[in-house]
C-alpha cells in the first residue's frame, strides 16, 4: 500500500471537494481517500499494483482542480 498527500490548487468549492473525494474512493485499488478542504489536500492510500498515481491526478484534474504537489507519506 502506498500513502500520499496530494496538495491541490484552486480548491475553492466544498461541493467540488466532496465530489473529488467520492470519485477518488471509487477508483479501483483505492483503500482510503480523505479530502481536507481547509488545507486543500487529498490524502490517499492505495494498492499501487492496481492503481497508479497518474490515474489519481488525472481524475482530480478532470474535476477542474490542479495538483500542486504530491508528498509520499
Amino acid at each position: 500500500m502506498k500513502r500520499q498527500m496530494i496538495m491541490l490548487d484552486n480548491l475553492n468549492c466544498p461541493t467540488c471537494a466532496a465530489k473529488i473525494e467520492k470519485a477518488a474512493q471509487k477508483l479501483p485499488g483505492m483503500k482510503e481517500a480523505k479530502i481536507s478542504f481547509g488545507s486543500g489536500s487529498l490524502t490517499v492510500e492505495y494498492d499501487e499494483s492496481v492503481l497508479q498515481e497518474q490515474a489519481i491526478t488525472d481524475m482530480i484534474q478532470k474535476h477542474g482542480v490542479g495538483v500542486a504537489t504530491v508528498l509520499n507519506r
